[in-house]
């Protein structure tokens, strides 16, 4: 089967079209549950209060500012409405999420490199050159998302 994915700058940056032959219905349908259960959707705001939905594929990592809540995507800032931060690692733990300090979950698909540093402290580089800090603290979180990565390196 022949997979063709193309460019349109006329669509909304908020949706992927998926085009089939109706021979392939059942393929399409399989395909979009797939996207769906794995992409995982949050609900989010931006600064005008506009709601969106974005896939929690692109958003590089969360940070809890003055007891709210901000999901970073690669050049956008939404914020999250009424959720504790407890509560949200809960929800994207499965995808990838992993808690560096207090404040912080950040994406590993996102994670470019990362660095030893004094003080047991962790410097994360991701895909659109943010730097993140890791506390101590969380070290053995830090460790888990090492090897995770190390395993994704493997898979290639």
């Amino acid at each position: 089967m022949k997979v063709v994915y193309d460019e349109n700058e006329h669509m909304n940056h908020h949706e992927l079209k998926l085009v089939y032959h109706p021979k392939n219905k059942k393929l399409a349908q399989l395909l979009l549950k797939q996207f769906t259960e794995n992409l995982g959707e949050v609900e989010l705001f931006d600064e005008y209060h506009n709601k969106y939905y974005i896939p929690i594929l692109a958003i590089y990592y969360f940070e809890m500012v003055d007891h709210k809540i901000y999901a970073y995507t690669e050049k956008d800032v939404y914020r999250i409405s009424c959720m504790k931060m407890e509560h949200l690692k809960q929800r994207v733990q499965s995808y990838g999420f992993y808690q560096i300090n207090v404040r912080t979950l950040v994406n590993i698909k996102h994670v470019k490199t990362y660095k030893i540093q004094r003080g047991s402290r962790r410097r994360i580089t991701l895909d659109n050159d943010d730097i993140l800090i890791s506390s101590r603290h969380y070290k053995p979180e830090f460790d888990l998302l090492v090897n995770h990565l190390k395993m994704e390196e493997i898979k290639i």
